[in-house]
């Protein structure tokens, strides 16, 4: 299992590998294995390109007659997954073609659909056009880079069959819609509908956006899509509430999160189109276009660390949504957590989560609790976080880079998620667990320097098997960067 963590370690450059809330000395000081076994797991990521294409795209072409149908299916070099396409309907009631990539392998337990987690607005951001449905540099010297590629690999290794969606819109030539319930949630859906075979076992998987998507398919799956065999939903650190995450979050990068939430609402909803422009300055009129064809990577560099020049009277996009009904009712239109899940669902948050705050994540498990949902609620704990500093506060050993407290908990909780949803696949109960039965942390102190030493050094380890892995993929790359 440590194997399994070390690997998604890779995927985010950072963070020790360990239980989240687990800090016996015997769990941490285990921590200092990581960097000899990062070479093993460098290995494991990179057998999915071997033989990486030049240049790639996703599997473009027209809906098909049928929402869950597989269009199209075709090998890609250097991967040990196809790109498929298959069709789905969108919000508005029209058939929709969508890509996204398929992962088999003999003797599966079962299918996982991954939901992923934000990549950006443009066609080129799809998780499947990247190089070897890994990395790739498109338009503007946008970079497209799949993170999510060896948590791909753990679940095969764990035995599950695993079909990742790009959404809709998002490498089909059209603009891919972002935060929009029944469109993510469909997006999965059919896409378990496209690639299942008959009576299989399917869950639904994701983090941060893809937290949001694989929560929506579950509450939706019942009335869309009965046939369907689903036997539980992983939702990590899922942005449940867009006007919650807007008012709770302080991340830099949410605002560049933001912006793809409110274009993609914009040219959804016309209503909110309207409102929002008469509330942008000229200023972030360009910027929301300029959003419509950037991947997460350049659009957070490229946008303001506040909305305060992005709208009208310095206002922030949270206190816009508060006063404008037409804006705040889309928002309030795509929250979670109003309809129960017909199986069982985790919903994991970290308490020092900067991007997708933990307040309206618990929220969401708490709602499903009161809507009588089958939910186990997580709360997790960073050691060496500002929630749990190391030797009685003077220490704090989490990253301080935007986004870190959203990222490690991926890290620390992937192997455990996994061990969940082996459990949902064998049939095995599940304990409904709700924020009301979690007691309030208590911070563990008196963490000694061996136990800290094996902290540091499984973060060093871990950063430099990621650059080691990462590198050769964007280093062909780095001269056209000019961000």
């Amino acid at each position: 299992m440590r194997k399994r963590w070390c690997l998604l370690a890779v995927s985010v450059l950072l963070a020790p590998c360990a239980h989240a809330e687990d800090l016996s000395a015997e769990s941490l000081s285990s921590l200092a294995e990581v960097g000899s076994a990062t070479h093993e797991v460098v290995d494991d990521a990179s057998s999915l390109s071997s033989l990486p294409e030049l240049s790639s795209h996703a599997l473009r072409g027209s809906a098909g007659a049928t929402a869950g149908e597989l269009d199209a299916k075709r090998r890609v070099p250097g991967s040990q997954g196809k790109r498929i396409r298959y069709t789905s309907v969108n919000e508005q009631g029209e058939k929709v073609p969508v890509t996204g990539a398929l992962y088999n392998r003999p003797f599966a337990k079962g299918l996982v659909v991954l939901a992923p987690g934000t990549r950006g607005l443009g066609d080129q951001c799809a998780p499947s056009a990247g190089s070897s449905m890994l990395s790739s540099v498109g338009p503007g010297t946008t970079l497209n880079v799949n993170y999510e590629a060896p948590m791909v690999q753990m679940l095969l290794d764990a035995g599950y069959r695993v079909v990742v969606t790009d959404y809709i819109g998002l490498g089909t030539e059209g603009l891919h819609t972002y935060l929009n319930r029944v469109d993510q949630g469909h997006a999965l859906i059919d896409a378990a509908r496209a690639t299942a075979k008959p009576h299989e076992n399917v869950a639904f998987w994701g983090y941060s956006q893809g937290g949001g998507a694989a929560a929506a398919a579950a509450e939706l799956v019942a009335d869309y899509a009965p046939e369907l065999n689903v036997v539980g939903t992983f939702a990590g650190a899922p942005p449940a509430d867009p006007l919650g995450v807007l008012q709770q979050g302080s991340a830099p990068m949410l605002t560049a999160v933001a912006g793809f939430a409110a274009a993609s609402y914009a040219e959804t909803y016309p209503e909110f189109k309207e409102a929002l422009d008469e509330h942008l300055t000229d200023e972030g009129k360009t910027w929301l276009e300029g959003l419509k064809t950037a991947c997460v990577v350049d659009a957070s560099l490229k946008s303001p660390t506040s909305f305060a020049t992005l709208f009208k009277d310095g206002k922030s996009f949270a206190e816009i949504a508060e006063e404008d009904e037409r804006i705040g009712k889309y928002l309030e239109r795509n929250k979670l957590g109003k309809v129960p899940t017909s199986a069982p669902i985790m919903v994991l948050t970290n308490l020092d989560d900067d991007l997708v705050p933990e307040p309206q994540a618990t929220q969401l498990a708490a709602d499903y609790c009161k809507v009588g949902a089958p939910v186990e609620y997580r709360r997790v704990v960073i050691p060496g976080s500002p929630t749990q500093p190391l030797a009685r506060g003077k220490v704090e050993l989490t990253p301080k880079s935007p986004g870190s407290g959203h990222a490690v908990p991926l890290v620390l909780q992937t192997g455990n998620a996994i061990e969940w949803m082996d459990d949902r696949f064998a049939g095995k109960p599940m304990t409904q667990v709700c924020p009301s039965d979690v007691p309030d942390y208590q911070v563990v102190e008196g963490l000694n320097a061996v136990e800290i030493t094996a902290l540091v050094l499984a973060v060093l380890g871990a950063a430099g098997a990621a650059a080691w892995w990462a590198y050769p993929l964007v280093a062909p790359y780095l001269p056209q960067l000019q961000l």
